[in-house]
């Protein structure tokens, strides 16, 4: 009986701590550190490697918010978060930047060829490639700004004297502005390149190749996600979900989702057309049906389907209408949920895209996250069926 009893006293002891959040946030900010690292040095494309992989595309933003929530007490804390924070907007820029000037050219390992290819361009075009990733970052640090945030506090559940919702709110313009800018700057998404996806491989996978991706892609959003909202450190496991909007849905929410899901389908197939029109009639550059295909061959089967609609079902209500919708409000989340898919579709793409991010959120704000995680894992789930099944484009 000394046992149990020693341990809850430890617990209680580590729970009074003065120390209590650095007991808590180092041991996890030292893992997704690790798994950082792990991500760039591991070139392994089997199993373990698109594990890592998976894992360190969620890591640098769940050490974002844990140095941020030590930031709210610490001042060492503050001053890690910010530089780190710089450090993902700087990485960001970059990467916008060469996809700008040329995706397939950006791949290249060969420092010394990047440069030439560099050199080889118009200087007006690398001084735009430059410029406006940089204007992009520059507005997004509009978030430190006080005045700002007091004005956003009057509209949305923010506290502007909250260190936490600053970097938040910084972190979620950047989201909204960065992945924009390849788009409009050169007129397509990085991944509807032709030479890019050639590079990549893209189109070649083999049919069903993209289960092991996607699952491990969901894990490592849920365990993110719980880890954003303050999971052990300001939250317990039943307030971490409460704030999530995770819940067990009723029956009555199940039937609904699963029906909407179905209808809005049908709505933004004539949606989508409507926009193809309008852009192509407008002369704008508008999606490219077969590179998006491509995107998507390794989902072409029904498990590797079922398995993807789960993944984007779960994993992107759970990060944007879970995580972010609750302190940003109904338009901030769809903008970040529509311009994160500008890497991929066109601008008629990303305004239908805004769209469903906007119906997906209205059944989050007037119900939760899990009914409309089936709500959209039902949508895709369909769209998949009926491009497999040769009734539409994806």
């Amino acid at each position: 009986m000394s046992i149990p009893t020693e341990l809850t006293g430890l617990q209680e002891s580590v729970r009074q701590s003065r120390y209590r959040d650095y007991i808590v946030t180092l041991p996890l900010i030292a893992f997704f550190l690790t798994l950082t690292v792990l991500s760039f040095v591991i070139d392994d494309p089997g199993t373990v490697g698109e594990f890592i992989s998976a894992g360190g595309m969620v890591a640098p933003f769940v050490i974002l918010a844990l140095l941020a929530y030590l930031g709210e007490k610490s001042r060492w804390g503050r001053c890690f978060s910010i530089l780190w924070l710089l450090g993902l907007l700087t990485g960001t820029a970059l990467i916008t930047f060469l996809l700008i000037l040329g995706p397939a050219g950006a791949l290249s390992s060969d420092p010394d060829a990047v440069d030439a290819w560099v050199q080889s361009l118009p200087q007006a075009t690398v001084a735009t490639a430059l410029f406006v990733p940089l204007c992009a970052g520059l507005v997004s640090l509009m978030g430190f700004s006080r005045r700002f945030r007091g004005l956003l506090a009057r509209i949305l559940p923010i506290d502007p004297d909250s260190f936490i919702h600053t970097i938040a709110l910084v972190t979620v313009l950047a989201l909204i502005l960065l992945p924009l800018v390849p788009l409009a700057v050169t007129g397509n998404a990085p991944f509807l390149d032709a030479d890019f996806q050639d590079v990549l491989g893209i189109g070649t996978e083999a049919p069903g190749s993209s289960v092991n991706l996607d699952t491990f892609t969901l894990i490592w959003t849920v365990i993110g996600s719980f880890f954003l909202v303050g999971l052990w450190v300001r939250r317990d496991m039943r307030g971490t979900l409460d704030r999530l909007g995770l819940v067990r849905p009723t029956l009555r929410q199940v039937l609904l989702a699963l029906i909407l899901g179905v209808v809005l389908v049908g709505i933004f197939q004539g949606v989508d057309y409507l926009l193809t029109e309008f852009f192509a009639a407008s002369g704008i550059t508008v999606t490219d049906e077969t590179l998006v295909g491509n995107l998507f061959a390794a989902s072409f089967t029904p498990l590797a389907a079922v398995v993807a609609s789960i993944s984007a079902g779960l994993g992107e209500e759970l990060a944007i209408r879970g995580v972010i919708q609750p302190r940003f409000g109904l338009l901030l989340s769809a903008l970040v949920f529509a311009s994160l898919h500008a890497y991929q579709y066109a601008w008629d793409g990303v305004i239908g895209v805004l769209l469903a991010g906007l119906c997906f959120g209205l059944i989050r704000k007037y119900s939760n996250t899990s009914t409309s995680a089936i709500c959209h894992g039902t949508y895709d789930l369909v769209l998949f069926a009926l491009v497999m099944a040769g009734f539409t484009a994806i």
